[in-house]
């Protein structure tokens, strides 16, 4: 038991190497989870309903604008508005974990938000909030459709949160609706509006048409702070998928521009739901304090994937080499030796099973002979059958190579039709002047 034990342990078998290979195939299963979850957070704003694109559009067109970004922090001084795309339809809870493709297609909360966050967004800049109107679907597919609409009804806990109690949104027919802005023609695929007739009387249109409001203006009141607030009822009019239709990125460009008014400071396009700006303190002493949330940044994107893969291939390697293949073998050890014993062992096994005990001398001399040229000879001598080893044997003595040439070359030749008792004599016989072969030269 002792033994087995010992042997269990030299291979780099036992508890210990199971342990290290599960942790680090675990931990690498959990950063590619995380870097999955991450990406698709990125995918978002890529999709039809993302919004990316709308600060490329506005660079190409000479206004200065940028997307957020996790690990950039930009000043508030260097920011003139703010774009707030909301995929939330309640700011004090969390949404429930979607863990399968039918929850991601059906989820009405892509992205949460708090909502002290979003208030204090509204707070630090001129905010266009864009609301919400597709699903899960239309991000995952790169398609929208009826089906994907966020029904008006869902968004009451929205709208109160945000200060638009009593405000009815609506949605229209599985159509292309037509509106006019400025001389442009902007286009909407399930045009979703506000309700002008609803409106509270802090709020106003500034787009609409008839009875169907666009884009609203509302003074907001934030416990002692007031803010204006541009409330936007179809994010299509801004987003990937709207910026291609008729004029809307045409209008998109005025009217930002417009709300920008006569700075060159940035356009905010802000797709966190993290307070990412900072207060500028050009004029000040800054006292920064180091946490663990800086050391979680070498485990976010792109730095999971690194780590991801290293685990992984450790876990795999380790199991290559303590289970698989066992441990790394020393440089003396004689790997082909060794195989080719195993050969010799597995032929002779189906050689016995066969009955044929000749034949297994007769395989087993002709191995030995081999193994004889090599070691006198060199490895890289040809399989002559051993006539160069018994010319160099006759060299140092003729009788004795004389007469070992003869008995082997009678074994391979005639070993499997020999009686048993001739065949016993003969490998005695060799085996004896075999030893005479051995004692002086060297061991076989």
């Amino acid at each position: 038991m002792a033994e087995a034990a010992t042997n269990t342990q030299s291979n780099g078998r036992g508890v210990l190497p199971i342990v290290l290979i599960a942790a680090c195939l675990l931990g690498g299963f959990v950063l590619l989870t995380w870097l999955i979850s991450s990406a698709r957070d990125r995918a978002l704003d890529r999709s039809p309903i993302g919004i990316a694109a709308l600060p490329l559009w506005l660079s190409q067109n000479d206004v200065p604008a940028r997307l957020s970004h996790q690990r950039i922090h930009p000043v508030l001084e260097d920011l003139s508005l703010r774009v707030l795309p909301l995929y939330d339809l309640d700011l004090g809870n969390a949404a429930p974990e979607a863990n399968t493709v039918e929850d991601r297609l059906q989820s009405q909360e892509i992205r949460d938000i708090w909502l002290d966050e979003y208030e204090t967004k509204l707070v630090e800049l001129p905010t266009i909030v864009l609301l919400p109107k597709w699903r899960g679907a239309a991000a995952s597919m790169d398609l929208v459709h009826a089906q994907a609409l966020i029904p008006p009804r869902a968004m009451k806990t929205l709208l109160e949160q945000i200060g638009l109690k009593d405000v009815e949104v609506r949605q229209g027919a599985a159509e292309m609706a037509r509106f006019e802005a400025d001389g442009l023609d902007l286009a909407l695929f399930h045009a979703q509006t506000f309700a002008t007739a609803s409106l509270p009387s802090q709020c106003t249109t500034v787009l609409g048409q008839g009875r169907a409001a666009l884009i609203i203006k509302c003074l907001t009141e934030f416990e002692e702070e007031e803010a204006p607030v541009w409330f936007v009822a179809d994010p299509d009019l801004f987003n990937n998928h709207g910026l291609g239709l008729a004029d809307n990125a045409e209008h998109s460009l005025q009217f930002l521009t417009g709300m920008r008014g006569e700075t060159e400071k940035h356009i905010y396009v802000d797709v966190s739901p993290d307070l990412l700006t900072l207060l500028d303190r050009a004029d000040e002493g800054q006292e920064y304090e180091r946490g663990g949330e800086e050391l979680v940044r070498f485990l976010q994107y792109p730095f999971s994937m690194f780590w991801a893969t290293i685990l992984i291939v450790v876990a795999v390697a380790y199991w290559r080499g303590a289970f698989r293949f066992g441990p790394v073998r020393d440089v003396d050890e004689r790997g082909w030796d060794q195989s080719k014993d195993a050969a010799i062992t597995a032929k002779a096994r189906v050689l016995r099973l066969s009955g044929n005990d000749g034949a297994i001398v007769a395989d087993f001399v002709s191995g030995q002979l081999r193994t004889l040229s090599a070691d006198y000879l060199g490895h890289d001598q040809p399989d002559d059958g051993g006539k160069r080893f018994f010319a160099m044997l006759a060299r140092r003595d003729p009788d004795l190579a004389r007469d070992l040439s003869a008995v082997a070359n009678r074994l391979v030749a005639k070993a499997a039709n020999m009686p048993p008792q001739e065949l016993e004599r003969h490998i005695s016989e060799y085996h004896f002047l075999l030893q005479k072969v051995v004692e002086p030269h060297g061991s076989v």
